[in-house]
């Protein structure tokens, strides 16, 4: 009788391994066709819709997971890995922000400034002060704007100077941005120097464009006084030579709005020490990008039978689905597309 069980549990071990077994094997499939109506309607291998009309797509098949491309910008299929835009395909590249002095007068505000580009310069170490504070004073910076365009007396946030830099020269090099702020007198307030949407738009032969935030840069702090332990910069307690602050310290950068392109480093006092500080960026591939997305529209626990999508704007599209089966051994994808042509 004992023997007869260890057969029985023998057996349903073999099935259900089987099973799991067939289960690896299974391929995801996925057919995708729409509802046609007075708006929607298939020419050929060409879906037509009228602008702002919703398409309801039929999804037959059984995947684990959907992910829907609807073609249109940043949502193409086709661009889901892609991090780099050909240079060719770029029709224009512009570094851009505004930027404003604070406090401080003509004695404080000169010359305290310098903003700086490098295809030379090989990268901080971020854990090496010496050999970093020494490698940002001998490196052969080029100016990336005049010193003498930049604020030479304090304004406020709606008189701030807008900049526009061509960086169609820098396209596929290893580019560095530096900024450096070196006080010049403390017979005035040192000046708190405000950056205001600082991006990198490249704007596509197609109309499309990519943005690069200042977050997206990789900006490091290198500040040259932290050994001073000066007493209006003893708040910082922690990463003194490479930190940035979340609030207002003296002379030290504060990039919390950095991902919205804006980020300051803080005034000092009359009469307190000069204050030193670099601001330095990791290699920067200007034609950089990030990959398109799709929309997940299906998972396993929360499947559909039909998705409905709405195209905004007149044009030609490859709307595509991708379904995926998957587990812990191996993963079996399907493709449906859609040719979408987009009318008045």
């Amino acid at each position: 009788m004992k023997q007869f069980k260890y057969l029985i549990a023998f057996m349903l071990f073999t099935a259900v391994v089987t099973s799991c077994e067939n289960e690896l094997k299974e391929k995801a499939s996925l057919h995708v066709s729409v509802v046609q109506n007075a708006n929607v309607a298939v020419q050929g291998d060409t879906i037509v819709v009228k602008k702002g009309s919703p398409i309801t797509f039929l999804l037959n098949g059984d995947p684990d997971f959907i992910t829907f491309f609807s073609g249109e910008a940043g949502k193409k299929y086709e661009y889901r890995h892609r991090t780099t835009i050909d240079a060719a395909e770029i029709a224009s590249s512009k570094l851009t922000f505004s930027l404003w002095a604070q406090y401080g007068n003509s004695s404080t505000i000169p010359g305290v400034l310098s903003i700086y580009q490098s295809e030379n310069f090989p990268g901080l170490q971020k854990n090496k002060f010496a050999e970093d504070s020494v490698l940002v004073e001998n490196t052969a910076w080029q100016e990336l704007i005049e010193q003498s365009q930049l604020p030479q007396a304090a304004g406020n946030a709606a008189s701030a100077q807008l900049y526009e830099v061509d960086m169609l020269p820098y396209l596929g090099k290893r580019l560095t941005i530096a900024i450096k702020y070196k006080g010049v007198s403390n017979v005035a307030a040192q000046p708190r120097m405000n950056f205001v949407g600082m991006k990198i738009v490249n704007r596509m032969k197609d109309g499309t464009t990519t943005t690069l935030n200042a977050s997206n840069l990789g900006f490091t702090a290198v500040n040259m006084c932290h050994r001073l332990q000066l007493n209006d910069q003893k708040n910082m307690t922690t990463d003194r030579a490479y930190g940035t602050v979340t609030s207002n310290i003296s002379g030290i950068w504060n990039l919390k709005d950095a991902s919205h392109g804006n980020f300051f480093i803080h005034s000092s006092n009359a009469n307190t020490a000069l204050k030193y500080s670099w601001l330095v960026s990791d290699y920067i591939l200007v034609n950089a990008c990030s990959p398109d997305a799709g929309t997940n529209i299906s998972t396993i626990h929360q499947t559909l039978s039909s998705y409905e999508y709405t195209y905004t704007k007149k044009g030609v599209y490859t709307a595509t689905f991708l379904g995926v089966n998957g587990n812990y051994e191996q993963e079996s994808s399907a493709i449906s597309e859609q040719i979408i042509k987009v009318i008045d």
